[in-house]
């Protein structure tokens, strides 16, 4: 021990004494009631973020925290008091959420609502249907077994091609009738209003002519040509110019290129007219083009012989290109032929046209019909000038009604 700081070893016992006998200080009440605090308001705002969503089970008995529908039933459900009701059919069940599950709900919707749409489960979900071929496509009339499952703009396509396919018009998407139909074929499908369905038939006309163009500007790909004028009632002169090819897989088409009016019927007219549509579709090989037996016709066919021989791209450099249709042939022999018994076609086609002439002449017509006890349901047709076949139809109609005339 040094003199300056002089320490007895009673001095030391007693203050070892003193730290044993001292109780050590208690931890900060403060500081754990603050860390409580925290947890307790963290996990009030948990509950408070999943009490926010919109699908909470709303009307518990007590102060139990809403939670969360987590099962994809109540998507078709809408929760009312401790029933749910079927947004499809209106159906109730009870959906108390501490003594019922959602067991029943799903059953519902599987084996008992008729409304509900399988499709609603998984929309790439796949339903096996029949579906009607489309006859542009080269594929002939009927159906074939496919998989389909519910697509806006597939079914957007499909409106914009009825209405090109069947001629109606624009406002037909408006009626009362087609939208209540469409509400209950497909309630998901938004029905385009007629400005929206004239766009949509434009974009699929330039969307097919543009399939169209890529497979007719192949070096290897010849089409044959048909075309005729015709002038309407409103003394308008229109040309029709139709495409007929075979793909790669052998099949046939036929494509109206251009339905277009023309100044006049004269050839250098008509040449023009569909050397510039062949510009427009960029076809080069034209193997043959159809036409009639009119003298203009000679001329338009001269013209776009030189025109495709300067183009260097016909196998025969021109020769056997002009085809006279054989169906206007056999037209003229058949109206050549009828010419010796134009007195007697005139005065059946005269006694044809007086019965049809009025309602009154035709119920007199069917009461002698029944008169003579015929069988027949059909009526005495008239022919048309511009469709000889119909004569043969006159004829043969009223030669059934053979005894009804002579009452």
């Amino acid at each position: 021990m040094s003199q300056t700081d002089p320490v007895t070893q009673s001095d030391i016992v007693n203050n070892l004494i003193q730290a044993e006998t001292t109780e050590a200080p208690p931890p900060s009440v403060q500081s754990s009631e603050t860390n409580n605090d925290e947890e307790n308001a963290n996990k009030k705002r948990k509950v408070g973020e999943a009490s926010n969503d919109s699908n909470v089970i709303a009307g518990d008995s007590g102060n139990r925290k809403p939670i969360k529908s987590r099962s994809w039933t109540w998507e078709h459900f809408t929760k009312i008091g401790s029933r749910a009701k079927c947004n499809w059919c209106d159906v109730t069940y009870a959906a108390d959420s501490q003594r019922n599950g959602t067991s029943n709900l799903k059953h519902h919707l599987l084996h008992q609502c008729k409304k509900f749409s399988k499709e609603s489960l998984d929309p790439a979900q796949q339903t096996l249907v029949l579906q009607q071929l489309k006859k542009e496509d080269g594929n002939g009339s009927g159906s074939v077994f496919t998989g389909v499952h519910f697509d806006a703009e597939a079914c957007r396509k499909a409106l914009a091609r009825m209405i090109i396919v069947d001629e109606l018009p624009f406002k037909f998407v408006e009626g009362e009738g087609f939208l209540h139909f469409m509400s209950v074929v497909q309630p998901k499908l938004s029905i385009p209003k007629r400005i929206t369905i004239a766009r949509d038939c434009w974009d699929l006309y330039t969307s097919e002519k543009h399939k169209l163009k890529s497979v007719l500007n192949k070096s290897n790909q010849c089409v044959c040509l048909t075309t005729d004028c015709w002038t309407s009632v409103q003394n308008l002169s229109y040309l029709c110019l139709t495409a007929h090819f075979i793909d790669h897989d052998w099949k046939i088409h036929k494509r109206i290129l251009n339905f277009c009016p023309i100044v006049n019927h004269k050839g250098v007219t008509i040449g023009k007219k569909i050397e510039k549509c062949l510009e427009e579709w960029l076809i080069g090989n034209v193997f043959t083009i159809t036409v009639d037996n009119a003298s203009s016709n000679d001329v338009a066919i001269t013209y776009l012989k030189n025109t495709i021989n300067d183009w260097n791209s016909h196998p025969l450099k021109g020769g056997h290109m002009h085809v006279r249709c054989c169906a206007h042939i056999l037209n003229l022999v058949v109206q050549d032929g009828l010419e010796d018994y134009h007195s007697s076609i005139s005065k059946i086609r005269n006694a044809v046209r007086y019965v049809r002439a009025s309602p009154g002449r035709m119920d007199r017509f069917k009461t002698c019909i029944k008169e003579v006890r015929l069988q027949e349901k059909s009526i005495v047709q008239l022919d048309v000038s511009t469709r000889w076949n119909s004569t043969y139809i006159m004829l043969e109609s009223a030669l059934k009604f053979q005894k009804a005339f002579k009452r």
